[in-house]
Order: structure tokens, then C-alpha cells, then sequence
């Protein structure tokens, strides 16, 4: 996958820089804000960060990378970047219900809403939109996730319904599971509620994790390579040891991260 990010005042529709959902079934009650203030103040926090959001439409089906422009707290709306694709733009106009996803410093902030039109800002044409109802800023430890090394992919080895042992690359990684880039045919057979019992991990110099691993979440998306499946997971039976494990490989991936984007 390509690292391609758009730069400041341009929104796009790729896959690099996406932010995936949390998944449901996650107690996150406890993390929603109700307050418009509260609200505003960490819609705020993205502007002068300039993280980028990545606003999910048609069912998960299609997003948009984009970045919060301006936020009025007294008015309790915001604007968002225009898309570089006017397809895109009149689609996501279109659409009913829209998730948005951030993930500044792997604190994710998500939310909903289904009503958004097109404004002029500073004679750009933009995205504006009310504040949502509520929204969620979790920052649970476990659910910071770290992409793993595309060059040298980490594999999930475990056996599936079908009664075949699969091999399938590991997208991402965080304290509470994995993320797994699953291809059509086999997200077709990863039902949410699985359990995959004894997951193999290879994580490289990391050593190799055995786990069992419960499906909680499913989104498609698409790449050059054609349809794939982001399938989320969560350990059932991590021991602390492989936890510890886990936490040194995630410190060691984030040094090597910032390292190499300075």
C-alpha cells in the first residue's frame, strides 16, 4: 500500500492515512461526550493539530481522507476539506449516515452524522456540518494501534470454518488485539462472533504469539490488488508474559516509526 498523503487543503479517497473504526461491540460508554463544548473543544484540538479525518459513507463501503478546517462553537457547526474527486464529494453529499474517524497520537475520536452540504470557505469550496448528537474520544491504552512493517509482514496462521488452514497478513497491532488484512474469499468465511482458537502470530523479531483470537469487527476496503477485509480482533487469552512481549515489540515498531518520519 502506498504512503501517499495528501497534503494540507486536499482531501482524497485512498487508503493510506485512513483511520479504521472502533469496533463495535467495545464498552465505550464510558468515553462518549454529550456536551457541545466538550464536543468542540476536541473538534478544535484536530484543527490545530491538522489530523487528518477519515469520514466513512454508503455503509463503510467508501471514505474520504480530509481534515477539520474550522469549528464554531457558537453556531455548534464545522467545516471539513473538499475532496479532490467531485464523484466522491457528491457521493459522501449524498449519503445517508457518515462515521468519522480520527486518531491523534492513537487517542481515537469518532462520531456520526447524516447531515452535510457544501459551503464556501475562503472562497474554497468545503464540507459544512452540525455538531454531532455525541461523540467518543477513547484512550484506553490497548486500543493504541501501531501498523506493522509492510517490507516483512507479520502472519496470523489459525484455521477457519471451512476446515483449511489460512496464513493472513496482520494490518495493525495494539494491546487488546490485531487488525488483519483478510482477501475477499476469506473475509467471506470470518463471521463476527468467531473465535479462532490457537492463532499462530509470527511477529518477527518479536517471536511468535499464540493466542486465541475473537472477531469483532469486519470492513471491507480496496486497494491496487483488488477487494480485501479489515477484520479486528480481540485477545481472548493473552498471558502477561505475551502481553509484556507484545508491549516491548509495540515501543520498539513506534521508535522505528518516528525515526524515520523525523
Amino acid at each position: 500500500m502506498s504512503e501517499n498523503v495528501p497534503p494540507a487543503g486536499q482531501a482524497n479517497e485512498t487508503a493510506a492515512g485512513a483511520s479504521s473504526p472502533i469496533p463495535e461491540g467495545d464498552e465505550i460508554a464510558p468515553y462518549r461526550l454529550q456536551n457541545p463544548l466538550e464536543i468542540g473543544a476536541v473538534l478544535r484540538q484536530l484543527v490545530s493539530r491538522g489530523d487528518f479525518v477519515t469520514v466513512y459513507f454508503n455503509e463503510g463501503q467508501r471514505f474520504l481522507l480530509s481534515r477539520i478546517l474550522e469549528v464554531d462553537i457558537k453556531a455548534r457547526t464545522f467545516c471539513f476539506d473538499w475532496g479532490g474527486h467531485e464523484a466522491t464529494n457528491q457521493a459522501l453529499l449524498n449519503a445517508g449516515r457518515k462515521l468519522f474517524v480520527a486518531a491523534p497520537d492513537g487517542v481515537k475520536v469518532q462520531f456520526s452524522l447524516s447531515d452535510v452540504s457544501k459551503q464556501e470557505v475562503e472562497g474554497r469550496p468545503a464540507f459544512v456540518a452540525p455538531f454531532p448528537a455525541d461523540l467518543i474520544k477513547l484512550q484506553r491504552r490497548e486500543f493504541f494501534r501501531l501498523a506493522t512493517p509492510v517490507g516483512k509482514p507479520y502472519k496470523a496462521t489459525f484455521t477457519l470454518p471451512d476446515g483449511k488452514r489460512h496464513a493472513i497478513n496482520l494490518h495493525d497491532l495494539s494491546l487488546g488485539g490485531v487488525g488483519l488484512s483478510a482477501t475477499a474469499q476469506e473475509g467471506e468465511v470470518i463471521e463476527l462472533g468467531l473465535v479462532l482458537p490457537q492463532a499462530q502470530m509470527d511477529l518477527g523479531a518479536g517471536g511468535v504469539l499464540v493466542a486465541d483470537l475473537e472477531v469483532r469487527s469486519k470492513r471491507p476496503y480496496r486497494t491496487n490488488t483488488g477487494e480485501h477485509f479489515h477484520v479486528g480482533c480481540r485477545f481472548v487469552n493473552l498471558s502477561r508474559a505475551a502481553e509484556a512481549n507484545l508491549q516491548r515489540l509495540m515501543a520498539q515498531l513506534e521508535r522505528e516509526r518516528k525515526a524515520l518520519t523525523g
